[in-house]
């Protein structure tokens, strides 16, 4: 009886110490498996949670870019449009045909600074607006501006951000001297299959009621930063009497 009843009592302790290990096997596998889920459904909220602060720091990164871009529209549009509209309502009594001229010139800038919204724009686009802001300083002044203008395209199609070009030719007008014939202002246009250049110089006027173009500098410099990286090089400085501008683009493939 005795022997019988141990090994009953071996069998249930074989029992019992096969069930716990079987419940031990299990209680880990689960506890690992909890915690491998755990870890990965973390791992992926931590993911999601960067991805979408990634998202939202570009679509941040965009509408500032925007703003700039509208900063700058605006930095061009009043100046213009003062300047412009003295000329027509002088010119519309005295020379009515000039005053036509302005007016369609000038509606041309306007709807291409407040409706292009793309990203970049081709130069060669941009280009028609400066031949339209060259032209109507050309009718506010009679025709008496000294400045050479140069453009040479290699590639139709290169492209650059929008209202950059038109804001440093503007600076040219705006805040230099172009009645002096032996110090002509230059705007300079030049791309090859790697770079496109632009330089201005002007001779500068010290008007003290004109502003600086400090401001609208840093901004250029600004969004130059954002879009275009380490891809280009922009400088201004005084070159003895004149004042230079000079922005190199490298072309993205």
């Amino acid at each position: 009886m005795i022997m019988a009843f141990s090994g009953d009592a071996i069998k249930i302790e074989y029992f019992n110490s096969k069930f716990f290990g079987i419940t031990l096997w299990r209680g880990i596998y689960f506890i690992l498996y909890a915690s491998a889920y755990y870890i990965f459904l973390r791992y992926h909220r931590k993911r999601q949670a960067a991805l979408t602060k990634t998202i939202e720091n570009e679509q941040l990164q965009n509408e500032l870019l925007r703003a700039e871009q509208d900063f700058l529209r605006a930095q061009i549009n009043p100046h213009l449009l003062f300047n412009t509209l003295s000329f027509i309502k002088y010119a519309a009594k005295k020379k009515p045909e000039e005053a036509n001229e302005a007016i369609m010139r000038l509606s041309s800038i306007m709807g291409f600074a407040l409706e292009n919204n793309s990203q970049t724009i081709l130069v060669a686009k941009e280009l028609e607006q400066v031949d339209n802001i060259i032209k109507l300083n050309q009718l506010r002044f009679n025709h008496t501006l000294h400045i050479n203008y140069i453009t040479q395209l290699n590639n139709a199609q290169v492209t650059i951000i929008p209202i950059i070009l038109l804001t440093l030719v503007e600076n040219v007008f705006k805040h230099g001297n172009l009645l002096d014939k032996d110090y002509p202002a230059e705007i300079r246009v030049e791309s090859t299959a790697e770079y496109l250049t632009i330089q201005t110089s002007n001779l500068p006027n010290y008007d003290s009621n004109v502003e600086s173009g400090k401001t609208g500098l840093a901004n250029i410099t600004s969004r130059l930063d954002q879009f275009y990286k380490n891809n280009y090089k922009f400088s201004h400085e005084m070159a003895g009497k004149l004042f230079k501008v000079e922005l190199v683009l490298k072309l993205k493939d």
